[in-house]
């Protein structure tokens, strides 16, 4: 079984705000010269339609956590990563890398994959150095000038330089990992979930079946109800919901939302009855 990307633009693009999204993405100059147009333009999803929970499983049971010993607190003002976009999106690197190993990557992998190799760094590890940089001579620059007796300066603003950095890609980590075992969660209950990084990216649909589009979201205290969509903006970079691209077309729209997570450094995973409850409002008749 496969998802192409032919598939992806024939289902979404049927409305004159999803055409005129997927048009600026497949038109941007960065993108272009990056090769993420050529690179993305063609893919085709495989791999995750041949997992199954035990892929999983031995995925947690082997995990590192990419956040390491950060606070939050500690890398929120720092607005370079808060806002860091890449050239590739995030999804587009663990479909890539997920197609490669034939799993879902581990945090480990991922890591190695985009410091430690040849394509990884072309793709993304070089710009994130160097935005890795820019933030560590901010970042001390503030610390010198609000703690000046302080000893370790340069070792304080290099960890927050790269904790802030791992804690924007992190986060997208855990994303993806968790719309990936939601996906096969569904499967595994019956049901045909497709999933696809350019469905995901440009038209904001974390897996979709016929014309139902599924999003999952871990609600933010800091939001109200009606505003989840807005409740992973650091983490997903969202800026427009998925209904605003389909006004008036015959999508239906299924959320699958989660509360914010509470043992850190884990994977946060739908709960199986909510797993049970979105599986009935993706059916087909219902």
């Amino acid at each position: 079984m496969e998802t192409t990307a032919d598939e992806v633009r024939a289902t979404f693009i049927v409305t004159s705000q999803a055409k005129a999204a997927y048009a600026d993405w497949e038109n941007n100059p960065k993108r272009i010269a990056h090769d993420v147009v050529s690179t993305m333009r063609d893919h085709t999803t495989k791999t995750i339609y041949d997992c199954t929970l035990d892929t999983f499983e031995w995925i947690k049971e082997n995990h590192t956590h990419p956040l390491g010993d950060i606070k939050k607190k500690d890398i929120a003002h720092i607005d370079l990563a808060g806002d860091w976009e890449p050239a590739f999106a995030f999804v587009h690197l663990f479909h890539l890398l997920m197609e490669d190993l034939g799993r879902p990557p581990l945090w480990s992998e991922f890591d190695t994959f985009a410091y430690a190799t040849d394509t990884g760094l072309k793709m993304f590890g070089t710009d994130r150095l160097d935005l890795e940089e820019k933030i560590f001579e901010q970042e001390l620059e503030r610390l010198t000038a609000e703690h000046p007796t302080w000893k370790g300066l340069e070792h304080k603003a290099r960890l927050l330089a790269k904790g802030s950095l791992d804690w924007r890609v992190g986060l997208a980590y855990y994303g993806f990992m968790r719309e990936m075992f939601t996906a096969v969660a569904l499967r595994e209950r019956g049901l045909d979930v497709r999933v696809h990084p350019l469905a995901d990216a440009n038209f904001r649909a974390d897996g979709w079946i016929d014309r139902k589009i599924l999003s999952v979201f871990v609600v933010n205290p800091k939001y109200k109800v009606e505003d989840q969509q807005h409740a992973e903006a650091f983490q997903r970079g969202r800026k427009v919901a998925v209904e605003k691209l389909f006004p008036g077309s015959l999508f239906e729209f299924v959320e699958l939302t989660m509360e914010g997570a509470h043992e850190y450094g884990k994977f946060h995973l739908p709960a199986e009855a909510s797993l049970d409850e979105v599986a009935e409002l993706l059916r087909p008749d219902s």
